[in-house]
């Protein structure tokens, strides 16, 4: 479902990272809620997700922060184009990085523009009342975008900006380390940062990471790639997919209607149930335990380890 906004404000917060704020030109928004993110249709097959920083409670206004890419896939470029009073068509929000009801301790960790799902989770926490710390990793202040936001929850010596060229590098093993007892960790920023957390879980004393990625894993486009068929359940049909194709790629081909957003394995938005057959998961979306369960799969980039997956479609 999309709705149509209005860009009703548009804010410069760093050299190269803006805050949009869009206004629904009928109704109100829903379902927004902290780690959520927003399909923001740009043109013809141009659709990015973007995570919302802030929105306002009544559903009239929500905000989300991008970082211009001059060698990205035109996404951020666009984006950036947009001029306070273009309307574009949004997705209903989605969230495969919610905070737990229960919060018995929360370490935030958020790494340059991974801060936007972090600051929204912090500013609930605070309202909660939750034990919770955050840290915030940059290269330098410059690129600290949405320090004063932090700095705004009056959080104290639980909010920490660390720049690398002042302070060095991260050290993220202490970080873990401090966390205290059957604390929960959750993290967003770039992919070594985010490896990083996750090779030191075992720090923790009982919690776990909870974390969203803004690639798909390092590793997964390097795995070899074989094909495989795909059945589906509605009609019977079966339909081979070569090493070089994908599920989602081939269903289009066959003009079979399929939702999709990114095509990258990070939305969620092309997820689709298995029937039978085993998964090769090459997603940033699922979590290992979901992934485990070869109940469902993101189309768009994960693959079969059998020769015959059948879909629920």
């Amino acid at each position: 479902m999309t709705l149509f906004a209005k860009l009703i404000a548009k804010t410069d917060l760093s050299a190269d990272i803006s805050a949009f704020r869009f206004a629904p030109l009928s109704g109100q928004f829903s379902n927004m809620e902290p780690g959520a993110h927003i399909d923001v249709h740009l043109g013809p097959d141009l659709v990015r997700q973007y995570s919302l920083c802030d929105w306002d409670a009544g559903g009239d206004w929500l905000e989300v922060a991008v970082k211009r890419e001059a060698a990205g896939r035109g996404g951020s470029l666009a984006m950036h184009a947009l001029e306070v009073g273009n309307m574009v068509p949004l997705g209903a929000p989605r969230n495969h990085f919610a905070l737990q009801d229960r919060v018995t301790h929360a370490t935030l960790i958020a790494g340059g523009i991974g801060a936007t799902p972090i600051l929204a989770m912090a500013r609930e926490l605070a309202k909660r009342g939750a034990d919770l710390r955050v840290v915030y990793l940059v290269r330098s202040r410059a690129d600290a975008a949405l320090h004063d936001r932090f700095a705004a929850l009056n959080l104290g010596d639980r909010y920490q900006l660390h720049c690398d060229d002042a302070e060095g590098r991260c050290d993220i093993p202490a970080l873990m380390r401090a966390v205290p007892p059957v604390g929960d960790v959750y993290c967003c920023g770039p992919e070594p940062m985010l490896n990083a957390v996750l090779a030191t879980e075992g720090e923790l004393r009982g919690g776990k990471v909870r974390f969203e990625r803004f690639a798909t894993a390092s590793n997964a486009d390097a795995a070899p790639k074989a094909g495989f068929e795909v059945e589906l359940t509605s009609c019977g049909t079966v339909l081979p997919v070569g090493p070089d194709q994908s599920i989602l790629g081939v269903l289009r081909d066959h003009g079979l209607p399929v939702e999709f957003g990114c095509a990258e394995g990070l939305c969620g938005s092309c997820m689709t149930d298995v029937i039978k057959g085993e998964i090769d998961h090459r997603d940033g979306v699922l979590t290992p335990e979901e992934q485990a369960g070869n109940a469902f799969m993101c189309i768009c980039v994960s693959r079969a380890k059998s020769a015959r997956l059948v879909l629920d479609l």
